[in-house]
């Protein structure tokens, strides 16, 4: 994650390691730009790091098994160089804070999710010696815009795919998530902040911009709704590709949809999270839909485009959950067939509704539907990628494949990785691409140009 310039000759290296999800990557992505402007210069390597930060997430239990050890294997790095500091930020610290302190002396601070912006006093502090544990929640009006402008003054590189934070934080307590107490009430970045990082993304270098929010499509700020915003970062000259997550169900509308159809650069692509199939899950949840109208939303959108890409998240196990109910999100998942599944067991999380609901399943149980989901889910993806074999597909280059020669690799506008044969297109580039084989988790194809030159025994 090289964010920055690397000539580290007169500063401090750094290390982040980011858990969980997008929105952690965007966070780690701004803990670099601020730390540029203190003299730290980002470093691949545990072993070279003056100061390592280990950015957390806590949505699910592993993800903070992952943390704890993490902190055991860095205890040799502090040993043998006693100069070290490390860091912890994210969700994790948001709910640990100085428990973390005291659980682990290697520590020398702590912060949360409001404070990755305070970094540098933080750092002045623990060189004088202080432990930190800054986890204050401000103000929500205080941190609507949460991205200082300086930090983006200078940016020297970005990705071919970028992603920007657009909202934070949550109203919607679901009863399984704990982001509303890790990350706050929902709250959203000011529209011009929003355009002017975007233009300066495509000013160097992103030709892909994925807007980033716990429930981006709720998304207003100075009387401009999510639908308004997207017709405005539309516009920019240079964008190619515009996509979002994660939207709630219950804010997509046909406003929506219809921007979908219209706008040039976004994407016939929606992640949308389902979580269950059963009604009563749902509600007990806190989700507000039901199967229905999750249905009718789907419906909606490809009526428009029947060759919409879909993805979603799943949740099996949760407490309460019948063989029957779970039989119903077996069957929704048949029905609507998803191009992409994120699975989890459910996993309790202090401090959430759904943690203290009777109920709770044993591990064998969850294992076994998530074992069958997948099953279920994989029979769909083969069927889908099938599909596409002998479709031209408009493909935005990522890079050069890490293995084959002379083929490059990148994604198609409904978000499906293909890798190009035969092919001297550089990152960024735009190119139609016939695909000819469908694997397991990715598409294979050649420039359609190759296929008219040589005709169809390409195919073959």
């Amino acid at each position: 994650m090289k964010s920055f310039s690397q000539n580290s000759e007169n500063g401090k290296k750094v290390f982040i390691q980011t858990y969980g999800c997008q929105m952690n990557e965007y966070d780690t992505d701004k803990m670099f730009e601020v730390l540029r402007h203190e003299n730290y210069f980002h470093t691949d390597s545990h072993e070279d790091a003056d100061l390592i930060i280990l950015n957390t997430c806590s949505i699910r239990e592993k993800a903070e098994h992952k943390v704890y050890s993490e902190l055991g294997r860095l205890r040799d790095l502090k040993t043998a160089n006693p100069e070290l500091k490390i860091g912890i930020g994210g969700c994790v610290a948001q709910q640990e804070g100085e428990a973390i302190l005291r659980r682990d002396s290697n520590v020398d601070f702590v912060f949360g999710t409001d404070n990755l912006f305070e970094l540098p006093r933080m750092l002045r502090k623990i060189y004088k010696g202080e432990k930190i544990s800054n986890i204050q929640r401000y103000d929500r009006k205080r941190v609507r815009n949460f991205i200082p402008e300086y930090t983006f003054q200078k940016i020297q590189h970005s990705r071919i795919r970028s992603h920007l934070t657009i909202t934070k934080g949550c109203n919607n307590y679901c009863s399984f998530c704990i982001v509303p107490n890790t990350r706050g009430l929902e709250v959203s970045r000011e529209p011009d902040q929003i355009i002017a990082e975007a233009e300066r993304l495509v000013s160097t270098g992103t030709r892909e911009i994925c807007l980033l929010g716990q429930n981006v499509n709720s998304y207003i700020a100075n009387g401009v709704d999510f639908v308004e915003l997207l017709h405005l970062l539309d516009k920019l000259e240079g964008l190619q590709r515009l996509r979002f997550t994660s939207p709630h169900p219950k804010d997509f509308n046909e406003k929506l949809a219809d921007a979908i159809v219209s706008l040039p650069t976004l994407c016939e692509h929606l992640h949308l999270p389902l979580q269950s199939g059963s009604d009563r899950i749902l509600r007990r949840m806190r989700r507000w839909y039901t199967m229905e109208t999750y249905f009718q939303k789907i419906s909606m959108l490809r009526e428009r485009i029947p060759e919409f890409s879909l993805s979603t998240d799943i949740i099996v196990g949760f407490p309460g959950e019948t063989d029957e109910e779970f039989e119903m999100t077996i069957e929704g998942i048949r029905k609507i067939r998803f191009d992409l599944i994120y699975s989890f067991k459910y996993s309790p999380r202090p401090g959430t509704k759904a943690a203290d609901y009777p109920g709770h399943l044993s591990e064998s149980v969850k294992s076994e539907r998530l074992k069958i989901l997948l099953e279920t889910q994989e029979k769909i993806v083969s069927e889908r990628f099938q599909a596409l074999v002998g479709t031209e597909q408009e493909v935005l280059i990522e890079g050069t494949h890490h293995r084959k020669k002379n083929t490059v690799t990148g994604r198609t506008r409904g978000n499906h990785p293909v890798s190009i044969k035969n092919s001297t297109k550089k990152a960024g580039d735009l190119m139609i691409v016939l695909i000819t084989k469908a694997n397991k988790n990715s598409l294979e194809g050649v420039p359609s140009s190759v296929i008219q030159s040589l005709g169809t025994k390409s195919l073959a």
